[in-house]
């Protein structure tokens, strides 16, 4: 967010933010929440430097509940603003604030260090997540995600998208260092491209789902082993760079149409398509269709 508002910018935030203002319930003081007023759109983004992080659909009328757990003592900064109908809600785990930027409004920290975020699923929600060391789960399931970045240091992560997204995400971006990834029913993201790099470490790109329209994915590993699996109902068209220090096994049902390329013989025919491209380094990758 902004450094500094215009004094009619500023104005405008501070009405709405007032009449917000008793949704900022106390709860036992482990509990934070975000009441809804006029947003359209929710920007969130999270800063996590360790601990353990859910994230997951709330209620409709309350823009974020943050519940913490005690497991570890790691400070949560919450700040939340509205512009133009638009709500930017800036999260930090593991420090705090060092207040460098002025915030329109901003809920006191409190302590835990296993947290819990319960989104709105009333308007489209944009995340953008730096996630450094710990476990995570970003279940999607009943939100209506518009954008979602993700930089995961280390540890296991796993992102859910049980039921199709009613909004379509541009661009689904995933960087994992020294973690294992897991992405459960990518299909049902309702992606345009989706990119995935990993680095060292074993990760699962499943895109099963209710994928309805043509898709690119792209792929970049370092030392890491990679497994995608592509339902049978799905056309596959993989582009795969075989570098002579990795490895690549494929599905039967792929065949190999030229020198780097593979096609699935629904290709043409299916409803979901996806143009995989793969550049592998030195690390493995398996395609499976189930």
């Amino acid at each position: 967010m902004p450094s500094s508002l215009s004094i009619v910018s500023l104005a405008a935030a501070v009405l709405v933010l007032r009449s917000a203002a008793p949704a900022f319930a106390p709860g036992d003081g482990q509990t934070r929440e975000v009441g809804r007023t006029t947003e359209r759109d929710l920007n969130v983004v999270i800063s996590a430097s360790f601990g353990s992080m859910k994230i997951a659909a709330g209620e409709s009328e309350k823009i974020v509940v943050v519940r913490a757990g005690y497991e570890l003592h790691s400070p949560l900064d919450l700040s939340y603003a509205v512009r133009n109908r638009v709500g930017y809600l800036d999260v930090t785990l593991g420090e705090s604030g060092n207040g460098e930027h002025q915030k329109v409004l901003r809920v006191k920290s409190i302590e835990g260090g296993d947290w819990d975020f319960r989104f709105c699923t009333a308007i489209p929600v944009s995340f953008d997540i730096e996630h450094g060391v710990g476990t995570a789960e970003f279940d999607l399931t009943g939100l209506q995600v518009k954008d979602f970045t993700l930089s995961s240091g280390a540890g296991d992560v796993v992102l859910v998208v049980n039921e199709p997204n009613s909004t379509v995400i541009d661009n689904l971006t995933i960087e994992s260092g020294v973690s294992r990834f897991e992405g459960r029913n990518l299909g049902n993201a309702n992606f345009r491209r989706f990119r995935f790099q990993g680095g060292v470490g074993a990760s699962t790109l499943d895109f099963g789902g209710a994928l309805t329209a043509e898709a690119d994915v792209d792929v970049e590993i370092g030392v890491g082993t990679v497994t995608i699996v592509v339902p049978s109902d799905i056309g596959a068209r993989v582009t795969y760079d075989e570098g002579w220090m990795s490895r690549f096994d494929y599905d039967h049902s792929l065949r190999k149409t030229s020198e780097h390329q593979y096609t699935t013989d629904n290709y043409a025919s299916a409803r979901g398509k996806l143009n995989i491209t793969i550049d592998a380094g030195m690390g493995s990758v398996k395609i499976k269709r189930r």
